[in-house]
């Protein structure tokens, strides 16, 4: 059994794998796995989601699939795919996949069978939000207190003021030099609790609740 976890770009799939690290190796020895897959941005995750994710339901009927695109930002859609909030979103996902389900000419039943492995959800803000609801963000600032400026839970922060632009300030208060997307968010979520950032990211956390259901491997 495989989960397959369709992202936006590189950086959250570098993300992710240091995240679940410890996860994906229990799912490994019980002969199942997590392989993430970057669609490049966020129009063309959405021009993709539908024949990938038909795809990988149709070819495994063990197998799941997880549309996790960013909520933000939604400029240069268009009207087809416009959303306004995560209920939107989840639902151009689901509704991208079941048409390219439908064109396989399979029976309604069938397509409601495949479309129930499938879960779509959404990154509230890019990556960094996880590093927002993690204390190793402090350590790795070697800040003496913890780091403040945002809202709790993080997911709820404003999107004009995003986490990544928090994250990226804090590195030159406390570092004195920029922070690196790839190097930083690999070290950082590497030795992360996946249990705070679940208790802190409501919505990333049905993700995990998700795949720990449908796979019987939680991730904590």
């Amino acid at each position: 059994m495989k989960v397959w976890v369709f992202v936006e770009g590189r950086s959250d799939v570098g993300a992710l794998e240091a995240l679940w690290g410890g996860w994906r190796q229990k799912l490994r020895e019980e002969g199942k796995g997590i392989q993430l897959i970057h669609l490049d941005n966020k129009p063309k995750f959405l021009r993709k989601i539908g024949s990938r994710a038909t795809e990988k339901l149709v070819n495994d009927p063990c197998d799941v699939v997880v549309g996790l695109p960013d909520l933000y930002p939604n400029r240069g859609i268009s009207d087809y795919y416009k959303h306004r909030n995560l209920g939107e979103l989840q639902d151009v996902q689901d509704r991208l996949v079941r048409g390219e389900l439908e064109k396989t000419g399979m029976s309604r039943r069938d397509v409601e069978s495949h479309i129930a492995r499938f879960h779509a959800n959404a990154m509230r803000h890019d990556m960094e939000v996880l590093l927002l609801a993690t204390g190793q963000l402090q350590s790795r600032l070697k800040m003496s207190s913890s780091p403040s400026g945002w809202r709790r839970p993080p997911e709820k922060q404003n999107q004009d003021r995003p986490p990544k632009r928090i994250v990226e300030e804090l590195f030159q208060i406390h570092l004195k030099r920029s922070y690196s997307e790839i190097r930083d968010s690999d070290a950082i979520l590497r030795n992360a609790d996946i249990h705070d950032i679940v208790k802190q990211c409501p919505t990333f956390a049905t993700v995990i609740e998700w795949i720990g259901e449908k796979t019987g491997v939680p991730a904590h």
